[in-house]
């Protein structure tokens, strides 16, 4: 029989380690700050739910536009923090525009999602030339429904539950669900009564047009 050298086992526990060095940096999280421009890039672009539509047909086609704007007045606080004007809509109506604010939290990234005072002076704003993708605050409402989304390899997710956020309804909520990847975005946000009870909610599945 032939014998191995006596620094063979060795050799390859010390392989093994190695290895295992790798596989646990190949799944290390980013810096935060890295985490939040990723975030933001993979949140921007054009996305509809098509292939959901073509599955589920009982849902209706979305179409979402998110794009970078600036803020027409800025401090300190805001400078470096990436906001970007959303516009969902169904059958070419918008019926859900919100600006989204990306910050680092203490492990992950907070999405602050405020309503406009008044919608229709920002509709269609991703179709405006960049420099004059422009949002007046004063324009922005101040409360904000919050979202913390964690990192994960290849997407980042997150709920708001059970807190949630204050809806129309009187005493009600509503909470929300999103994961973020490079293809796309899902997201739910079900509405809850003074109850607890579901009123609605369907998940959401967009993903991103590709540009030719």
């Amino acid at each position: 029989m032939k014998k191995f050298p006596v620094y063979t086992l060795p050799f390859l526990l010390g392989s093994t380690f190695l290895l295992t060095q790798v596989s646990r940096a190949d799944v290390s999280s980013p810096p935060l700050s890295i985490q939040v421009k990723q975030v933001t890039r993979w949140f921007v672009g054009e996305f509809d739910n098509t292939k959901q539509v073509a599955n589920e047909p009982e849902v209706s086609l979305i179409t979402m536009s998110n794009c970078r704007v600036e803020l027409a007045q800025q401090n300190q606080e805001n400078r470096h923090t990436p906001t970007v004007y959303l516009q969902q809509e169904t059958n070419g109506v918008p019926f859900r525009v919100r600006l989204y604010s990306f910050s680092k939290s203490q492990t992950g990234v907070k999405l602050s999602i405020r309503r406009f005072v008044n919608e229709e002076s920002v509709l269609e704003m991703c179709t405006r030339p960049k420099s004059q993708r422009i949002i007046d605050m004063a324009n922005v409402e101040t409360q904000s429904c919050d979202v913390e989304v964690n990192w994960q390899p290849g997407r980042y997710s997150g709920n708001n539950e059970p807190e949630g956020c204050p809806t129309s309804f009187p005493g009600g909520k509503v909470v929300s669900e999103v994961t973020i990847r490079g293809r796309g975005t899902d997201s739910l946000d079900r509405i809850i009564d003074s109850q607890g009870n579901q009123l609605s909610g369907t998940e959401i599945k967009f993903r991103r047009i590709p540009l030719y």
